[in-house]
Order: C-alpha cells, then structure tokens, then sequence
C-alpha cells in the first residue's frame, strides 16, 4: 500500500511539474511570436528609372543667319529618327535593368522574411527535450499513476 501511495504521489508531481513546465513553453512561444513579428523587417530597394535627355540642338538665334538656323533645323529634322531609336534602345536597356534589379531586391526581401518565419517555427533550433520536456513529464507522471493503480489493485 505505501508503494501505490508513493507512485501515485510521485505521478502527481510529475504531472504537476508536466503541466507547469507546458505552460511556461506556451508562454516563451508567445514571447518568441511576438518577437518574431516585432523583429525589423529588411527592405531591398533597387534605383529607380532615371534617365536624362541633352537638348538635341540649341534653337536659340545666337548670331546665326537665317539660312544658318534653317540649315540647323534640317541637320536636327534627318537626325531625329537615329536619335529616337538611340533613346529608345537606351530606355530599354534601363528599364530592363531597373526590372532586374527590382525583381532581385523582391527576392533578397522575401527570401529574408521566409528565413526568420522558418526560423520561428524551427524553434530557432530548439532540441527535442526542449520542445517536448513538459508533455514528456507529463506523460512520466501519467505512467506512474498507471503503474501505481496497478499495484494498488494487485494489493488486498
């Protein structure tokens, strides 16, 4: 009788110190969630699109003649396509550019949230024990109790 009273009081510590043991893992999961969300968050940022044109020619009159400005102005007229298709290819170029780099600070940005949310739920590597040590006592505490029911009833 003195045995099943002993399992049974041992298994009611081990559960009580089970349960309190979850309870203080429940309540430092919570202060790592609020950790996590409260933790700064890293922002890449690419450069913008900035791109900036020269004059093609200065119309001003200056001391120019009238055939001189109008000469001017014709020499600018024939250029005008091979400049258009020199910006254009260059507004390309840059907008290509500016795409990548965005796309790759969208990816640095993701990728560093997705490693602190993977390392919230790893449990910032936490062993075993320490994730499971409260249910484990708890569960030591259940099969003394069931141990100790056993001998209580094997006993007249």
């Amino acid at each position: 009788m003195a045995t099943a009273v002993i399992l049974a009081s041992l298994s009611a510590l081990f559960e009580i110190v089970g349960i309190a043991v979850t309870i203080v893992d429940i309540r430092s999961a919570r202060k790592r969630l609020a950790g996590y969300l409260k933790r700064p968050r890293r922002v890449y940022a690419s450069a913008g699109l900035a791109v900036a044109f020269a004059a093609a020619v200065d119309l001003g009159p200056g001391n120019q003649t009238l055939e001189q400005r109008i000469g001017a102005l014709e020499a600018w007229r024939r250029g005008i396509p091979d400049e258009l298709r020199h910006r254009e290819d260059q507004l390309k170029d840059q907008l290509a550019s500016d795409f990548r780099n965005a796309l790759n600070a969208t990816e640095k940005t993701i990728d560093d949230q997705f490693k602190g949310l993977r390392e919230y739920v790893e449990g910032a590597q936490q062993s075993f024990w320490a994730s499971y040590r409260g249910p484990s006592i708890l569960v030591v505490g259940v099969v003394l109790g069931l141990v100790a029911n056993i001998v209580s009833s094997l006993r007249p």
